[in-house]
Order: structure tokens, then sequence, then C-alpha cells
């Protein structure tokens, strides 16, 4: 189950679809308040999405007012309101918002920058925010920038297959420019997978390992109409100890130079410089040098991002053990027993992307699950299987577990259960078996998890052979997921990014 500060984290992705930073937070004096926001581009008749949130260092707000000074915005742009956690009043150029807190705090709040068909490429004019919240007060400008409309285009999807240990280049690395401007140049980002990492070295592409990203400026002018192929495919190197039958996903996206600006000029998280390549220059085609005119956004950032889908081949697979737990007592006592798991390799197996539980426990009849792991919910027939709102709810019979991360070969993990023994006559047991596609050793693949009569092992001395006896232990990221989260807000918001140190979780045995 989730901790709380990371339920909080994903439902402020989910209410806000704003940027985030996992590796720093902006420094700022105790309890002060302080407003995050970002500059807009936006193209005449178009329409760009905007986000504010206010926070402290110290203690979560409790009440939240936002006043947006509209004045030198009203000649060229609108503003509605996104969102149905904050009330609003308009008045003159003043839109004033007021929210409360709730489970997770007190909202962002999310909106759209409306441009005016006449709205002037090259118009720049300042939106002024001011936040206050439980007595403390701040103030905040940010940049709109009226800019000409592209509109990049890609591919939604592509796939390809590679062994490990490969080094292919990606397909599905094409941009097309729908837009009735010239866009001068680009800039193609890659969100990697970890298992399939950029093997590139082009001078004019730069890694930045905070975020697990190869950052591509191209200086190609695009014309409208035109589709338009890199020089060369970008690398990725598919690792010894991918599993095969799994999918890596490495994201590609497509960028404005002047909506990429925003990005590495936000003054609350700049982007690192990252290492550039010392080899030849990526391009798409040769281009003339002019590159002069009004600043430029992509109009529609949503169809210029593509999930690459890499299927690993070859024989490397991951042979999951079933570890059983055993418990002694009497009826009535309440005792602890853990189900769990072994991989025994050779590859690695990235668990964030399977579906379903790597684990399923039959509790032993005779016994009730009074105690559950927050790793493990109910599997009940008929009914789909949800490890978000039902975990660690005791008294069902049959439990799927999951964990987060990946486990190499040689981890280990368990689930820890505690059992009420309501009816025991000698020995009762349940099952342990391990869940996982193209396993073909089934032979270890169950276990079982047995209760047997004699002195109690109370929930402070577990029964034997139960493994470790806790929740798995978490030393890194869910690196799959934020990475995946991470780059669809990018393109949402054509302005954040995220963060993330992608460390691989590793459960210790």
């Amino acid at each position: 189950m989730l901790k709380n500060s990371t339920r909080r984290w994903l439902a402020g992705l989910g209410v806000a679809g704003a940027f985030l930073a996992a590796s720093a937070t902006p420094a700022q004096a105790a309890d002060d308040i302080r407003i995050m926001a970002y500059d807009l581009q936006v193209a005449p008749n178009h329409t760009a999405y905007g986000f504010i949130a206010a926070y402290t260092s110290e203690d979560e707000l409790k009440k939240l007012t936002l006043d947006l000074d509209l004045s030198q915005v009203d000649d060229f742009a609108t503003i509605d309101v996104a969102t149905t956690d904050w009330t609003c009043d308009q008045n003159a150029s003043t839109l004033h918002c007021e929210a409360e807190a709730g489970e997770y705090g007190v909202p962002g709040f999310n909106y759209y920058l409306n441009a005016k068909a006449d709205a002037k490429p090259g118009t720049k004019a300042e939106l002024g925010i001011k936040a206050v919240g439980d007595g403390q007060t701040a103030t905040r400008t940010i940049t709109v920038t009226v800019a000409e409309g592209v509109d990049l285009q890609s591919v939604p999807e592509a796939s390809f297959d590679a062994e490990p240990g490969a080094t292919v280049g990606l397909v599905g690395t094409e941009v097309h420019n729908a837009g009735p401007e010239t866009a001068r140049g680009v800039v193609l980002r890659l969100q990697q997978d970890y298992l399939s990492p950029y093997a590139g070295n082009f001078s004019n592409c730069r890694f930045i390992e905070e975020v697990q990203s190869a950052i591509c400026t191209i200086d190609t002018e695009l014309k409208p109409g035109k589709t338009y192929r890199l020089s060369e495919k970008l690398p990725v190197k598919v690792d010894q100890t991918a599993r095969t039958g799994s999918s890596l996903f490495n994201y590609v996206d497509w960028w404005t130079e002047d909506d990429w600006k925003v990005v590495t000029d936000d003054p609350d998280f700049p982007l690192p410089p990252g290492t550039p390549g010392t080899g030849e220059k990526l391009e798409l085609v040769e281009v003339p040098a002019a590159r002069q005119g009004a600043p430029q956004t992509d109009v529609d950032p949503w169809n210029s991002f593509t999930a690459v889908k890499l299927t690993v081949l070859g024989d490397n697979t991951a042979d999951l053990a079933a570890v059983g737990g055993t418990a002694t007592g009497k009826v009535g006592d309440e005792v602890k027993v853990s189900a769990g798991f072994e991989n025994l390799g050779p590859a690695t197996i990235e668990t964030w992307r399977l579906e379903g539980p790597l684990l399923e426990v039959n509790i032993p009849k005779g016994t009730t699950a009074v105690g559950v792991s927050e790793e493990c919910a109910p599997m009940i027939e008929d009914q789909p299987w949800d490890p978000w709102q039902n975990a660690g709810e005791p008294g069902a019979r049959r439990y799927g577990c999951l964990t987060w991360g990946d486990v190499a070969k040689g981890d280990k993990g368990s689930y820890e259960f505690t059992l009420k023994i309501d009816e025991l006559a000698g020995e009762t047991s349940g099952l342990v078996e391990t869940v996982l596609a193209g396993d073909k050793n089934v032979a270890n693949n169950k276990a079982s998890l047995t209760v047997k009569f004699g002195n109690a092992t109370t929930p402070g001395n577990p029964g034997g052979g139960g493994g470790d006896g806790g929740s798995l232990p978490i030393t890194g990221e869910n690196s799959g997921l934020f990475a995946g989260v991470g780059g669809l807000l990018l393109v949402a918001g054509a302005a954040g990014y995220l963060v993330a140190k992608r460390r691989r979780t590793r459960f210790v045995a």
C-alpha cells in the first residue's frame, strides 16, 4: 500500500497535471509561503494550460486564496478555470479564487489561457499572482507570450524487438509539421527505459542523468506539410538482465525550441545541463541558416509524443520461486506467518510493469487473516483485484501481493500475515503461488503456508520458515511509474518537467 506521502504526491499529479521535482525542492525560509507556477506560450486562437500551487516548507496550508491580476493579458486573452475544487469570482481584471485543504492538502489551481484570434505573435505580458494562506502572503508574476503556432506531430505508438545485450536504433522517430508555419528548429527528448538506455554520442544531444533523458537540439527548419526522419536512429542498448517477453518503453517527444526554452529557464526547477556527446551531429535534413521571427509554440503538444515499445527476445527468463511459512498455535491464538518469493534468475523481474499480483496467497482453512501486509489485497471471485483501495484489508480467503521496483537475481521478499486460529485438528495449510509469465520452472512456483498445533507463535515471535516477516523494503523510486507519468505531464504542461533519480529498487534478502 502506498505511504501517505506517495498517495498525496500521486493525487497532486491527478488533480493538477503539473510539473514536479523529485530530486530537489526550491530553497525557502521556514514557514514562508511559496508560489509554484510557470511561464506560458500561446498561439492566436489557441489555448495553453496553466497551473499554480502554493505551499510552505513546514505545515500544510488549511486554506488558500489566489488573486490573479489579468490587466496586462486582457487585451489578447481570457482565462477559464479548469477545476471544481476552487470557488472563483472575477471583478474587473482580477480573478479571485478560494480553496480549502482536502485529504491531500490544498489542491493545485488549474486554468486555461485562451488567446484571441487577433493576438499578435511576439506580444508579452505579465500575469500577477497573489497567494494568501494561513496568515501568510506571497506574490509572483509569470510571463505570457503570444507565439506563432506550429503543429509538430509524430505517431502515438511504435514497436520493435531486440535481444538482451543488443544495441539497436529506436523506431518511431519521425516528425511531421502539420502547421501552417515553418518550424525553425526542434528539440527531441528521449526518456529512456533504464533497461534500454540511450547509447548515442551525438554532439548536439546531451544526456541528463537526473531525468534519465537525452535532449537533442536540431537546427533543421521543418516546412509545413513535410515529414522528417532522423539522419541516424537513436541507439539504445538492451540490458543483459532484461527478461525475455517483457516490454521496455522509451518515450520520444518533439518540442519547438521556444517551448523547450521555457523548461530550461524555469526558475523553480532549472533543468540540469547534462553531458553532450563528442561524435557527429544528429540531423534531419540540410536547411538554410535563417531563423528570424516571433517565438513559436506547439499548438497541440499531445500529438508529438511517441511511446516506443521494445519487446525483449531471446531466452533470458526469470525463475520466481514461492517461499512458504509455518506457525504453531492453538485455537484462539493469533500467530504470524510470512509468504514470500525469491528470484533465482538470471533475468531481472521489472515488477512494476506486470499486470496483476506477483504472488497469490490462500489462507489456511480454519484460520482468519486478521492482519495483512499493506502490499497485499483481497482477490474475490468475479471481482477485479484492487490493490489500491483494499490494500491490507483483513478477512479474505485469498490475497494478491505486489511489489515496487525491480527484483534482480537473488532478491527475496516476503509478506506478513497475522492469522487467528478458529479451528485446528493437528495441521492446516494454505497455498503460496508465484505468478510470472514465462517462468519455465513451474516446480517451485508453489509452497505451503502452514499452521500446526503447538505453543503459540505470537505476533512478537513469528513462526519459523516465514522469511523476513515484514513488508518489502523500498530503497528507491518507482522508475516506470514516474517516467510514464512524467512524460505525459511534460507534454501537457509544455513548461514543467519531471526530475526523478531513477534508482533501481532492490529487495534485500
